[in-house]
Parts: C-alpha cells; sequence; structure tokens
C-alpha cells in the first residue's frame, strides 16, 4: 500500500451575534417555534427589497481581526444561484468577488493556517426530517441570520490539525463577541475539503467535501473515514470522484449528496438591490479600538504577569466566561495562583459535575476571592473553605456570613486544644508509645483525632504547635 498524504481546507460558518437578521429586522436569536421568525424579506416574497444590518459589517471586520486577517475598505454582495428547498429565494446572497476580509492566518501552536478570506452572507433555513410519515418540511426562521464563511488555505495536513483549527477560531470569535460558536446549535458549521496526493505528486489529487460537521469529534471522524476510503479506492486502481458528502454521525461513513463536477456553476452575479459596503480607515480604526485581548494575549499575561504554569493559563482561557470571571476576581484580590487553584481544582470539578455554565454561578467573583483571602489569612481552614465554596455553589451567599453560620472561623484559643490533646493522647496510648520509638507517621493519625474533635473551627497549626508540645514532654 502507497503512502498517502493529507491535503485539507476548511471552509468554516459562524452566525454572528446580531440582534437581527442580516437584511431584515426579524429576530436573529436561534429558536422559535417553525417559521414564526420569518417575513417576506427574508423568506423571499416577490417585490421585497433587502437592507444591510450595518451591526454584521462591524463583527465581521472584527472577525477579521480576531483572525489576523487585512480588512478591505471596499466589499460588495452577489447573488449565489442554486435550487434547494430551504433555500426560499432560489439563491442566496453573499460576497463572492469583493468579500470584507481577506489574507490571514492562524496559528495552532505549532504552524500557521493561512486565511484566504472571510465573506458576509446569510444563512439557509432547516429541513426537518419526518422518518414517521416520510417527509421533509421546511423551517425558515434561520433563513437571512448573518453569517461569516471563514475560508482557509489547504494547509492542513491531519484530521488534528483541522480539529485545532476550529477549536482555535471558535474561541478567538468568541472572545471577539463575533459568535457565540455552539456547535451543537449550529452557529458554527464547517464543511471539509479534502484530497490525498503521494509525497512526489506535484499537483493536489481529486477533492471532495464533507458538508455540515457541528463537533470537533466529527470533524476528525470524518476526516479519517474520508482518508482511509479515497487512499483505498486509488490503491485498488479507483479514482476519486468529485463529490460532496454527507457525514452519518451513526455509521461514521460518508455518502455522496450531489456531484462536484459543475462546482463553480452558481451563475454568480452582482447584487442589484444592496450597494456595495464602504470603510474608511477611521471607521476599521474605532472597530479595532472595541477588541478585546485575545486569548493567547491572555495567556501570556497570566503565564508572565501572574506566574501561572502553562497549562493553568491555557485552562482558564479556553472558556472566555471562565478566563473574566477570573479576572475580575483578582481585581478584587490579586492573589493569582491561590485563586487560579480554588477555581481549577475545585469550582471546575463542581461545575463539570453539575454540567452547569459558569455564567449561571448563584455567587460573584467577588465572593470568590473574598473565600480565598479568608483562607490565605487563616481566618478559615483550607478544609472548610472547600466546605463554604460548596454552600455557596448550592445556595450562595457570602463567604464571611457563611464561615460565621456554620462555625467555620478558626479560633487562636490554645486552651481548647490543649484539653482535647490530653484527652486525645491518653484514648491512644498505643499510637503515643509508637511515636516515642521513633513512629513518625502516627503523627497525621493523631492530628487527624485532634481535627475531628475539635471541628473546623480549630486551626491547625495551633494544634500542631500543642500536639508536638505535649508528645515531646511525655
Amino acid at each position: 500500500m502507497s503512502a498517502y498524504n493529507m491535503v485539507i481546507g476548511l471552509e468554516i460558518h459562524a452566525e454572528m451575534l446580531t440582534n437581527s437578521k442580516v437584511f431584515c429586522t426579524c429576530n436573529a436569536e436561534f429558536g422559535g417555534d417553525e417559521n414564526t421568525r420569518v417575513c417576506p424579506r427574508c423568506s423571499g416574497l416577490p417585490g421585497t427589497l433587502p437592507v444591510f444590518n450595518q451591526g454584521a459589517a462591524r463583527l465581521a471586520v472584527k472577525a477579521g481581526f480576531a483572525l489576523d486577517c487585512e480588512i478591505n475598505n471596499y466589499s460588495a454582495f452577489d447573488r449565489k444561484n442554486y435550487f434547494y428547498p430551504d433555500l426560499p429565494k432560489a439563491y442566496q446572497i453573499t460576497q463572492f468577488s469583493y468579500p470584507i476580509c481577506t489574507n490571514g492566518f492562524v496559528d495552532i501552536g505549532n504552524k500557521k493556517i493561512r486565511i484566504n478570506r472571510i465573506h458576509i452572507e446569510e444563512d439557509a433555513g432547516k429541513l426537518v426530517h419526518d422518518d414517521y410519515e416520510g417527509v421533509s418540511n421546511a423551517d425558515y426562521n434561520r433563513c437571512g441570520v448573518p453569517l461569516i464563511e471563514i475560508v482557509t488555505e489547504p494547509d492542513i495536513r491531519s484530521a488534528e490539525e483541522a480539529r485545532a483549527l476550529v477549536e482555535q477560531i471558535a474561541i478567538r470569535l468568541k472572545y471577539a463577541g463575533v459568535c457565540d460558536s455552539r456547535m451543537e446549535q449550529g452557529s458554527l458549521r464547517c464543511d471539509v475539503n479534502i484530497s490525498v496526493m503521494r509525497p512526489e505528486d506535484t499537483e493536489f489529487g481529486t477533492r471532495t467535501e464533507i458538508k455540515n460537521l457541528n463537533s470537533l469529534k466529527s470533524i476528525v471522524r470524518a476526516i479519517e473515514y474520508e482518508y482511509e476510503r479515497q487512499t483505498g479506492l486509488l490503491d485498488r486502481g479507483g479514482k476519486v470522484v468529485q463529490q460532496t458528502l454527507h457525514f452519518n454521525e451513526n455509521h461514521g461513513t460518508t455518502k455522496p449528496l450531489r456531484s462536484k463536477e459543475e462546482a463553480h456553476d452558481y451563475r454568480y452575479f452582482p447584487e442589484p438591490d444592496i450597494p456595495p459596503v464602504f470603510l474608511t480607515d477611521e471607521v476599521i480604526a474605532d472597530i479595532k479600538s472595541e477588541m478585546p485581548e485575545m486569548p493567547n494575549d491572555r495567556k501570556t499575561r497570566y503565564v508572565e504577569q501572574y506566574g501561572l504554569s502553562e497549562v493553568d493559563a491555557a485552562l482558564l482561557v479556553s472558556d472566555k466566561d471562565l478566563s473574566d470571571f477570573y479576572d475580575e476576581s483578582v481585581k478584587v484580590y490579586p492573589a493569582y495562583k491561590q485563586i487560579s487553584n480554588m477555581i481549577i481544582v475545585e469550582l471546575l470539578r463542581r461545575l463539570n459535575d453539575s454540567s452547569t455554565p459558569i455564567k449561571d454561578l448563584k455567587f460573584s467573583p467577588e465572593s470568590l476571592a473574598q473565600l480565598v483571602k479568608l483562607s490565605d489569612e487563616k481566618t478559615v481552614s483550607k478544609n472548610a473553605a472547600k466546605d463554604i465554596l460548596f454552600i455557596m455553589f448550592e445556595q450562595g451567599g457570602n463567604p464571611v456570613e457563611i464561615a460565621k453560620e456554620n462555625g467555620f472561623i478558626m479560633t487562636t484559643d490554645s486552651s481548647a486544644v490543649e484539653s482535647a490533646a490530653d484527652e486525645i493522647l491518653v484514648a491512644n496510648q498505643k499510637a503515643v508509645d509508637e511515636y516515642k520509638q521513633g513512629s513518625a507517621k502516627v503523627f497525621g493519625f493523631l492530628m487527624g483525632q485532634m481535627c475531628k474533635k475539635l471541628g473546623k473551627s480549630a486551626n491547625p497549626q495551633i494544634i500542631r504547635e500543642v500536639l508536638t508540645d505535649k508528645l515531646n514532654k511525655l
């Protein structure tokens, strides 16, 4: 069997976070009952005229900045003509000849993937298949929702590189406020163009296009299957046919949707009803000034200024809401590592176990900072801090009040500790004898007995000092 190299390019469709659709005033929010967020304009009824949503242009420019693109002062719309049941006008308004952004790149860690272009277009509707009745119904709520399409160069050479690129683009668009990047809802979807070639070949092989992949796992599985299918076909003396494919999630296989021999026969022509988009240098500079700190820049700040590890910093910036929560916490109490540890070790575990998004927490970043400060100042023990966090997670509340109500405030009264130590040592004579014979490990057992007796209001440092002193005097 001959060795082949993968050659992959991606087309990523991201729905932009405008309140209304791109060419009408219908609600662009996800969901709603079928065909309740549709009007004569977005359903393409005769006599209607589109009106361009200027907010979509600003978000597209932000996407360009997030992906290190050049922003074009002039861009224009075209009609892409094709018939499909979920496209009521029988054409899609898009930017073909003059896209709004070009020539960008995304660094995925070990290489840079070039971005050919970003252009604005309208989304199509959605077909709802009823297998029981054997029919497909069209839901046009999604028609006219503003999209950007991000087209890469064929620089990707593995399924993992493709996954890493989509992951990077998704998080950057979310940071920039362009797209919520919720692949499970279809707000970020990916088409994969894939071909194979032998190492000695000078031209790419015949490519196929896998449409509408909406999870990172599906992207990897679809690429790996299609690579095996194409290489197996070539090794048997066959030829790869240029076509559009659908990936079957259940079987992990691809199957043809339509031939791509007429791939460029969409009869594009300039959109006559929408004027070109002119962006002055001043407008572009104004949009750039609104750009937030990108995840890579945040990670650098966390590592170089806050002293966090590369692993912890990467985990914090992997979710914008999580990173924002951390940033707000350290503004209140700049204990960078301690707050990072509390979030990563304790809070994330509770969030993951309960499938709770961080934006739905019942307490604020300020409260978390206050809790970490209580622990650092030894007002409460580390174990008590975990219990307080659990109560805050379940019920909300102020950490100081929770500590007082539950007896978690550590006492500095050594008399109670001394009394408890006398009782513990008498009750555990065997452990005392072992300690006197040089067995240091029993000290931990005695500490545990002391903590159990005194409760979480006891100060571990005072317990250790009193216990050590009494043992040494025996």
